[in-house]
């Protein structure tokens, strides 16, 4: 679970920084930056595990690795490129641990290859928005992080290491494509749910096979959300082994997801994947909303927050005792990038700190033409002067055409 973030010389990105609740929505126009950090996020959990020029050439998602330094007023690009996390793991030996994490990419021109340098050590809980006992324990177990043997430089804690590769592993971009949906999964996918959502059905199998509660739990939020929705069905075919879904709407017989709507199909992609004990992690989600309609939408929203881990309400594993790391439901982190007042207004009344708006603004330096730059801010009463979203910007934001105007 990622507490802040941290972004420098990256796209659009200078000197920014953000604390991430563990369930938060990115608000914005096109353009201002929300996909641009979600990228970062999955970008430098690729540095994690393996820091080099070579992972920004094969994972950039959006233009070639020149592409992803900011550039200067004067059109050149930046030296360097930050991106730096402060992440909460938990590990069997010490409990929960607060670790940062930063990846520095120097520019160099092609075809010499970028430089990357990872650093990472403790980070305790002074000045993050946590709970108190949570911010306690990672203070208590900073020290353990590195581990040092007669005449040996510090080195990451084996358990430590373990717990931050799992958790890297598990910072995962959804974006469910009907399409890749449409078609069946192979039987032998044991995988998290893809990015385009392709091997749903292997993972709805897997998910029920191993706890057959989890299906009422899964059917239950797919309820909430599409009352429409009747049954669903998950069928091992032995002969092709592949994975089936069958879909029963009411008073209509079952249906392969081939005619299913596509917005179907997502709800029931995104809801698979916040239900999936065996891959925790940080679910990052574009446009929930797309496909849905209007009155669902804050239904689905409440039932991804609840899949996201209440740390004021955390109870970590005993390794001794009846509650097991390999029967827990690791910490889990939803984000998610919307640019729809509904969402707004799902959110608004009962959970506003779970809201940042990203927008660009325009910095003017002397003799230079000017830069685009992404900010965040949050919604509230008063402030100091651009860094917070006004009642006013908010009213605005809800109705965007001056319909409660009569315009």
């Amino acid at each position: 679970m990622i507490t802040r973030i941290e972004i420098d010389g990256f796209k659009t990105f200078d000197r920014f920084s953000l604390d991430v609740p563990p369930f938060l929505v990115l608000l914005g126009a096109n353009g201002s930056g929300k996909s641009n950090l979600l990228e970062a996020v999955a970008l430098l959990g690729h540095l994690v595990r393996k820091p080099s020029s070579q992972t920004l050439v094969r994972h950039a998602r959006r233009g070639g690795p020149q592409e992803l330094f900011r550039r200067r007023p004067d059109g050149g690009l930046v030296d360097v490129m930050r991106i730096g996390a402060s992440v909460l793991l938990e590990t069997e030996r010490f409990g929960l641990c607060h670790v940062g994490v930063d990846a520095r990419i120097e520019y160099q021109e092609a075809p010499e290859p970028l430089r990357v340098q990872l650093s990472i050590g403790g980070v305790g809980g002074y000045g993050l928005s946590l709970p108190e006992r949570v911010a306690e324990a990672v203070d208590e177990t900073a020290p353990y992080v590195f581990r040092k043997g007669v005449g040996e430089d510090p080195a990451l804690d084996g358990a430590v290491s373990h717990a931050l590769d799992r958790a890297v592993d598990g910072w995962r971009l959804l974006d469910p494509l009907p399409k890749a949906m449409r078609q069946a999964a192979d039987a032998y996918d044991t995988d998290a749910l893809t990015e385009d959502g392709g091997n749903l059905g292997a993972v709805l199998g897997r998910l029920w096979g191993a706890a057959p509660d989890r299906k009422t739990a899964f059917e239950a939020d797919v309820a909430a959300v599409l009352p429409d929705v009747r049954k669903i069905d998950v069928e091992q075919d032995a002969d092709r082994a592949q994975w089936d879904v069958w879909i029963q709407h009411k008073n209509e017989p079952r249906m392969s997801p081939r005619v299913v709507s596509g917005g179907t199909l997502r709800v029931l992609a995104l809801l698979a994947a916040a239900h999936d004990p065996a891959h925790p992690g940080v679910l990052m989600i574009e446009e929930p909303e797309n496909g849905l309609h209007p009155n669902r939408v804050p239904r689905l929203l409440e039932r991804l927050k609840e899949r996201a881990t209440d740390l004021a309400a955390y109870r970590q594993p005993d390794s001794g005792g009846s509650t097991r790391y390999d029967d827990h439901d690791a910490l889990r982190q939803i984000i998610v990038t919307s640019h729809s007042p509904v969402v707004l207004a799902s959110l608004l009344d009962k959970a506003s700190r779970d809201v940042v708006f990203l927008d660009t603004v325009t910095r003017f330096e002397r003799g230079q033409p000017p830069t685009r730059l992404t900010r965040a801010r949050r919604v509230d009463e008063d402030g100091e002067r651009g860094t917070y979203v006004t009642p006013m910007e908010v009213r605005q934001y809800l109705d965007p055409v001056g319909y409660a105007h009569g315009a």
